[in-house]
């Protein structure tokens, strides 16, 4: 294992930000910190830095111990780049001289100071602008710098302070498949944090999810995304439709579950779906259904009786977004909020559909 953090701590004042927090890296990994604002990423990302000093923890990268319970290496000795989310550019100082500041206090010699600036001005395309100031740079290019200048020092990991949130969304998609294909030419152990779910997802070998400085789980983006630990993983990690209820336990399997839903009527109402092994230790007699919003198909036509996990609602609201109709449906006989539904083909407002939620696309997550 090459980076391991176990146990960590970290308080300010008397509230815990970030509670017994274990990570481990291989060497090359991509690995996103995702949730909410407060749920200690950064705290968790300044302290491999040394930038915070915890209340107790082990952090290790490959046999350099950085910091273990009260013994905390200096920063400057750690080996570790960081990008921050401004940037943090010298304003005074050329692209050049912004690159080369961490090696000229590492005295680095003239000649491979030039050799190594040029070298990450071609890695980050921008070749010919290392006389200008950060002031005549745009957004993206100022973030090419910072990154160049946390590589000049050959780091043993690089850590990511949500680079790309002051950059717009078509700059971003761009500058995060930039990213991904630097680390993976270079093989660059990196820590990214951020609150956007699709910048982890796609730029991310493993996600961790925090909240409250809990991991609340830890795995690929399509694990996360298709088999989350709990509702709030479900929720974070994109547009979710959860259906709370009654567990059922004689129609329960070892690989099924299903759930008596809360109705509107007397008449009852069931959904059936797939339950992971993990999941199954959690449950308790509430549990909910995750479906996403590809995942359910519109009928405009009444379904076969009988048919496993259908809902009948009528179309609140419609929108055409990023090439495919998103659609909210208030369901007939269930209490909950509208259901979201993503097609490819429009529906009219007040249509009655009926929708039908495949069982091998069901979750049931512990509540």
């Amino acid at each position: 294992m090459y980076l391991q953090v176990k146990q960590l701590n970290k308080n300010y004042g008397s509230r815990r930000v970030v509670s017994d927090v274990n990570l481990q890296m291989e060497e090359g990994e991509i690995l996103s910190l995702l949730g909410p604002s407060g749920c200690g990423k950064t705290t968790i990302l300044r302290s491999i830095a040394g930038l915070v000093t915890p209340e107790s923890g082990l952090i290790q990268v490959g046999d350099r111990v950085l910091f273990h319970e009260k013994r905390s290496m200096p920063i400057e000795e750690r080996e570790i780049g960081m990008v921050f989310q401004d940037y943090a550019l010298w304003p005074h100082m050329t692209v050049a001289r912004n690159i080369s500041f961490g090696m000229r206090l590492r005295h680095f010699s003239a000649r491979k100071i030039a050799s190594r600036v040029q070298e990450l001005l071609e890695l980050v395309s921008l070749p010919g602008l290392a006389d200008r100031y950060p002031y005549q740079l745009s957004g993206g290019q100022q973030q090419r710098v910072a990154l160049a200048r946390a590589l000049a020092t050959e780091p043993r990991v690089l850590l990511l302070d949500e680079p790309l949130s002051s950059l717009d969304t078509a700059l971003r998609e761009t500058m995060r498949t930039e990213l991904v294909q630097i680390f993976k030419r270079l093989k660059i152990t990196a820590i990214n944090v951020t609150h956007d779910q699709d910048e982890a997802m796609a730029m991310s070998d493993r996600i961790m999810v925090l909240r409250d400085g809990c991991v609340q789980q830890v795995g690929s983006p399509t694990d996360l995304y298709i088999n989350p630990m709990n509702v709030f993983v479900a929720s974070f990690m994109g547009p979710a439709n959860l259906f709370s209820g009654d567990i059922q336990p004689a129609t329960a399997t070892d690989d099924s579950i299903t759930l008596r839903l809360n109705t509107k009527s007397s008449e009852q109402k069931v959904l059936t779906g797939v339950v992971r092994a993990e999941a199954r230790d959690h449950l308790q007699q509430h549990a909910q259904l995750l479906c996403r919003p590809d995942d359910i198909r519109v009928h405009r036509e009444a379904l076969p009786d009988g048919q496993a996990n259908v809902l009948t609602g009528t179309v609140s609201y419609t929108s055409f977004i990023g090439g495919r109709w998103h659609i909210q449906v208030i369901p007939e006989d269930i209490q909950m909020e509208p259901i979201r539904v993503y097609s490819s083909t429009p529906a009219e407002i007040e249509q009655r559909v009926w929708l039908e939620l495949p069982v091998q696309d069901c979750r049931i997550v512990p509540e």
